[in-house]
């Protein structure tokens, strides 16, 4: 021990004397003490390599962690919205229901397609925040038919109010019957596209096995009635085309 500890100090003094002269002290006590270089590279600088390399994965495994997580976060906000939108749009149908029943009885004035229109328009506007509120992430595609749906229920109360004034008030439920059948397909083809991606849903999604929605509005009214609506539609709705009411004719066979 006494003789290795007088060796180095040998060394170093040899590799200073040099240095003195003009030498290179490091370059010198490499030489003469080759592992020396090895303790630097494993005791120094490999441990402050490998300190660097976790904190590297550290930081790359974290912003990975909040990358998972922002894009979790961002398909269940997703999947809350077009719950909340399905739901009101359903909703919304089931008020068309309901105003099929309120102009079903004996309608014989305006009062009575003026109120049963008021009530389901106060029903319906709860819906509209709702609906608006939970629109932008979705695709346009599904965007353009919530749109359809909403043009719809405006030539619905559009063409009830020609009716009324026209006092065809015996119409006012055949109105809305024929409505709710295109409001129903509108919305049976949001329900297909929402779970276009979801294999599970969508394998046990049947548009066939939804005929009833289609006809939410219950019976088809007689056929002398529909033939009567159908023969009012030209003079009533004078901004129809000959293939509208054809198409409006094959949905209320």
């Amino acid at each position: 021990m006494k003789d290795t500890l007088i060796d180095s100090l040998s060394v170093a003094q040899e590799a200073l004397n040099k240095s003195n002269t003009g030498g290179d002290w490091f370059t010198v006590l490499l030489e003469n003490n080759p592992g020396l270089f090895t303790i630097l590279i494993t005791g120094l600088l490999l441990p402050l390599g490998m300190l660097w390399l976790n904190n590297r994965n550290t930081k790359k495994l974290k912003e990975l962690e909040k990358q998972l997580d922002e894009k979790y976060q961002g398909k269940a906000e997703i999947k809350n919205q077009e719950r909340a939108i399905y739901s009101s749009l359903s909703k919304i149908l089931f008020d068309v229901q309901q105003l099929h029943v309120s102009l079903s009885g004996t309608c014989i004035d305006k009062n009575c397609i003026d109120n049963a229109v008021s009530k389901f328009d106060t029903s319906i506007t709860k819906y509209h925040d709702e609906i608006s509120n939970n629109l932008l992430y979705m695709p346009s595609i599904i965007i353009d038919n919530i749109y359809k749906f909403y043009s719809k229920i405006s030539d619905l109360k559009v063409s009830l109010k020609e009716f009324n004034d026209t006092q065809n008030f015996e119409m006012a439920h055949v109105c809305v019957y024929s409505y709710s059948i295109e409001l129903s397909e509108i919305l049976i083809n949001i329900q297909e596209l929402l779970i276009a991606e979801n294999i599970e849903l969508k394998k046990n999604f049947d548009k066939a096995e939804q005929e009833m929605m289609k006809y939410c509005c219950g019976r088809k009214p007689p056929k002398d009635v529909v033939d009567r609506y159908i023969e009012l539609l030209p003079k009533v709705k004078t901004d129809l085309t000959e293939t509208e009411i054809e198409e409006i004719k094959l949905s209320l066979k």
